[in-house]
Parts: structure tokens; sequence; C-alpha cells
């Protein structure tokens, strides 16, 4: 049987060790831009292929849930392929082994089939089961976004910034009414809108102030690493406030005992 794969054209570029596994397996590769999607297999199968860190980066910042939402609207059958070891990586990561079995069973629920792979080879391999299982009747088009709002876009640019996502770049439209006047009442932030503090609104700051180059010239300036040092941040401090409501609370307590 023959064996077609239509590979997103950033991901031919970026995900070199799949391509060249997924030829040693005798598939051919079809390059295109998919809007949606990473991968493509015949009788309209969708797949978006996430490295473990990945997958956790886009449960918080809400990403994986909207391109879930996408690959089930576009295709007869969507996957998310979670590949490298997940468990390992969230060690590396302050997010809590709940939220992420929270995630898994909420794409089960959406209808979306989540596949683990050890490695790009294991990917390779998982999608040509998956020609060889559901057959190669061919791909007659590649589903594209259409219809694209100005509302979209808005949120779309709101949500790359680091720590917002798509939930709190709604929230800031509705509180600032666009993306400009967000950008230039971002000291206003943690005054308007939930569940942005000072911590996320720093590290959006400094993505908007650090000058083009200065991390070529300095030291590289890590994003999941900057988050992951605002998330440590947040649980210090509610750390912080949590120990001192206890000491209040046991003061209250003598004052009621009294002296003895």
């Amino acid at each position: 049987m023959d064996c077609t794969i239509i590979v997103d054209s950033r991901e031919y570029e970026t995900a070199e060790e799949v391509i060249k596994w997924i030829k040693r397996l005798s598939c051919n590769i079809i390059p295109r831009k998919l809007d949606i999607g990473d991968y493509v297999l015949p009788n309209n199968v969708g797949i978006e292929r996430k490295k473990a860190m990945d997958f956790i980066s886009s449960i918080v910042d809400g990403r994986l849930f909207e391109q879930s939402k996408e690959l089930l609207h576009a295709f007869n059958r969507a996957y998310v392929i979670v590949e490298g070891d997940l468990w390992r990586a969230l060690n590396r990561r302050n997010v809590h082994k709940h939220s992420v079995l929270g995630a898994l069973g909420t794409l089960i629920d959406m209808g979306i089939r989540v596949l683990y792979t050890p490695d790009e080879e294991g990917t390779a391999y998982v999608m040509k089961s998956l020609v060889e299982r559901i057959g190669n009747k061919g791909i007659k088009s590649i589903p594209i976004k259409r219809g694209e709002t100005i509302r979209d876009a808005q949120i779309q640019f709101l949500s790359s910034l680091p720590g917002i996502g798509p939930k709190r770049a709604e929230a800031l439209l509705r509180a600032f009414g666009t993306p400009l006047d967000a950008l230039n009442n971002l000291g206003q932030w943690t005054r308007k809108v939930d569940n942005i503090n000072e911590n996320i609104a720093g590290l959006v700051r400094k993505v908007l102030t650090t000058k083009y180059g200065d991390e070529i010239n300095n030291v590289v300036i890590s994003i999941d690493e900057a988050i992951r040092e605002v998330n440590e941040k947040e649980n210090d401090d509610k750390r912080k406030k949590k120990d001192a409501d206890n000491v209040n609370n046991k003061h209250n307590i003598m004052d009621f005992l009294g002296d003895r």
C-alpha cells in the first residue's frame, strides 16, 4: 500500500528527524502550508504533534484546546501526538500533574485521540501505522481557516504574549477595547483584569521593551524559563501570604485565650 502524508511546511523545517523516519518507512511526503494541524493523512485525518514540553506549555497558555477545536472542525478524525517523556518534562515546569491529567481528560471528552510516542522515530511509525489501518483513499483537499474575523486576529495577537493565552486576551479586550489600548495601558492590567498579576505583567513588559538583538549580544532569554520563574515567584508569594495569615490566626487565638 502506498503511504502518503502531507506535512506542514513549517514542520518540515523544524522536525527533520520525523521527516527522515517517515521517508525511511517508505512513505511519500508532500510539504504544504497547513493552517490547521501539522500532518494530514488520507481519509481526512489531521494530526497535531507536540513535544512533551510544548504540550505542557500549550495547556498553560490555552493553545492546546483552541488547536484541538480546529482539528475537530476540519477533519473527520483528529489526533494529538505527545512526543517524549511527558512526566519528566513536567518535573521541569512549575505545573501540577493534575492540570496535565485534567487536560488529557478534556481532550478525550472533546473527541481527540491522544497518542504517546518516545521519540521522532516513534512518531513517524505511528503515522505510518495509521495510514495502514485507515486506508489510503487519497487526500482530496487541505482544510484551511476560513472567515477569520478581526476579533479572532485580536485575540490571537494578545494570546501570543507570554503568560496570556486566549482567555486572558479576551479579558484584556473587554477591559480596554483594543489591543493597542491594552498595550498602552499595561500598567493597569493587574487592576482591571483578574488572573493577571505583577509577575505576568512584568514578563510582558520585558518582551515589549527588550531591544531586538540584546539576546544575541548578551544572555539568551528563554521564554519558557521566564514563565517558569514567574510561576515560581507567584507560588512563593502565595506561600508567604499563607504563612503570614497563619501567624495572624495564631495571634488572634492567643488574644481569645488571654493571660493564664
